[in-house]
């Protein structure tokens, strides 16, 4: 740990192999954060009941064919949630990270509180959509009214996503990530690279594209609370955890 900085690892249940590694780069890993994919096992759930480490579990968004506010997806969204609901008592994560993606809001909270699970965790987003179309939840003002109707409601802040909020609104990302912090105490964070030109999640490592890493940084060395920060950096997989490790570095000493 940095300070007052955790850092998390994101694998997914196709990822069991990279566990040794994890556990034994444990000065550069605090956590694990885990995709818990739609085709999920009862075998994946033993799995994740015996980690050596904290874990937080992700549910799959719209790359894996869940999006809360999807009514086409809904039959998909149910599925899942009937799926994970069963389980709950079998898992204790930090937190279930949900995104509000895209769509019709009401759906999305609907959606979210058949989730029996906690906490669960909401995720901010861009407002550019890499499938074409803006997002739900890119800014405090677009969260709260999932605050206000979900009860226990945590807050996992994505700076990436953020700071392409903020470039789609043309305001000062920085300033608008000290507005999230303002806004919830994140039980979560994520972290990576990116440029200031482009509005859509790119996910770079941190020494690439145009952030001020340092200035970020700062914000989250002076934020008055334990920072568990997640690393959505590449990864090239026969590398295994080795781009990882090489971005909590660069964290490290920027």
């Amino acid at each position: 740990m940095l300070n007052n900085i955790k850092f998390g690892i994101k694998i997914s249940i196709q990822n069991f192999d990279f566990l040794p590694d994890i556990y034994s780069n444990q000065n550069f890993c605090d956590f694990i954060e885990i995709i818990l994919t739609p085709e999920f096992t009862t075998d994946d759930i033993n799995r994740i009941q015996n980690f050596k480490l904290p874990y937080a579990i992700h549910i799959p968004n719209s790359n894996y064919g869940v999006d809360f506010g999807d009514i086409k997806k809904n039959v998909n969204n149910i599925d899942f949630i009937n799926k994970i609901n069963l389980f709950k008592n079998d898992l204790n994560p930090l937190c279930y990270i949900v995104h509000p993606e895209s769509g019709d809001i009401k759906l999305s909270i609907e959606n979210i509180k058949k989730l029996d699970v906690k906490p669960i965790a909401l995720e901010n987003m861009p407002f550019k959509s890499l499938l074409g179309g803006e997002l739900l939840g890119s800014d405090p003002e677009g969260l709260m009214e999932y605050f206000n109707r979900i009860v226990g409601l945590e807050f996992c802040f994505d700076l990436n996503h953020a700071i392409k909020a903020a470039i789609s609104k043309k305001v000062d990302y920085l300033d608008f990530i000290e507005k999230f912090l303002k806004f919830r105490k994140p039980i979560l964070f994520h972290i990576s690279g990116g440029n200031l030109d482009i509005e859509v999640d790119e996910h770079l490592h941190l020494d690439e594209g145009q952030y001020n890493l340092s200035e970020i940084k700062k914000i989250l060395l002076n934020y008055n609370s334990v920072v568990n920060l997640t690393f959505e950096t590449p990864r090239n997989y026969k590398r295994r955890i080795k781009d990882d490790i090489k971005n909590i570095k660069i964290f490290i000493k920027s």
